[in-house]
């Protein structure tokens, strides 16, 4: 017998991954309407168990909505533009700027790999910009470019997904094609593929090399500081 019912797809997943230094870790998986909220709630939750420094983990996101986004963005940036966008339409040009109401000021050390998409990106080029942590991991893919769902005319329903736009960083580059390079390049291997966050334990997550290097550049800004 099947019950039909809806099932939740959260996009926020979050753990204190070194109790003694007191550095949380979020995996972003999507950009979507309810990840700020999931975002929020992470830090909330890490915030009250004495978190000092954050890894937040955006390997293997291929990004999603342009607000939320931002909203992220906002999160850890606490003033001036984050992202731009440009296209042949004026209604396509856009400038998305952040007044730290939302800002949580942890240390922050960011790790992208070459699934790190769009969305991803948007937050890699802000926070490269904003010089406002260490990049880890590998080139992001490279998509710079935003698209729009048309509505397409007739009796059944379709709809054209069509680039309109690309996007930039706040200091106007645009890595279309090439990807975003990391501040710590950490070469791939078995131990650091992208995998499904929940299957992973503690253990894992911690001798992930990524992670590990991340880590460490925490610690060295916490000790120079």
């Amino acid at each position: 017998t099947l019950t039909r019912r809806r099932i939740a797809i959260h996009a926020v997943a979050s753990r204190m991954l070194d109790e003694s230094g007191k550095v949380g870790y979020i995996k972003l998986e999507s950009f979507t309407e309810a990840s700020v909220k999931e975002m929020d709630d992470a830090l909330m939750a890490l915030h009250q168990d004495g978190m000092k420094s954050l890894v937040l983990d955006l390997r293997g996101n291929p990004g999603g909505l342009l607000d939320t986004a931002a909203a992220v963005a906002e999160r850890f940036i606490d003033s001036g533009v984050v992202v731009t966008t440009r296209g042949r339409n004026a209604n396509q040009n856009q400038v998305y700027r952040v007044n730290g109401a939302y800002t949580r000021p942890y240390p922050l050390a960011l790790i992208v790999d070459e699934d790190s998409a769009s969305a991803s990106e948007i937050i890699a080029g802000a926070v490269r910009d904003h010089n406002r942590g260490v990049i880890v991991g590998r080139p992001t893919y490279g998509k710079w470019s935003v698209q729009t769902i048309v509505r397409m005319p007739g009796e059944r329903e379709m709809a054209l997904r069509l680039t309109t736009a690309k996007f930039y960083s706040p200091d106007d580059r645009n890595y279309s094609g090439v990807g975003l390079q990391p501040d710590v390049l950490v070469p791939e291997s078995a131990q650091n593929r992208t995998t499904f966050f929940r299957t992973r334990t503690s253990d894992e997550i911690n001798a992930d090399p990524d992670v590990a290097e991340a880590i460490s550049a925490l610690q060295r800004r916490l000790t120079s500081n």
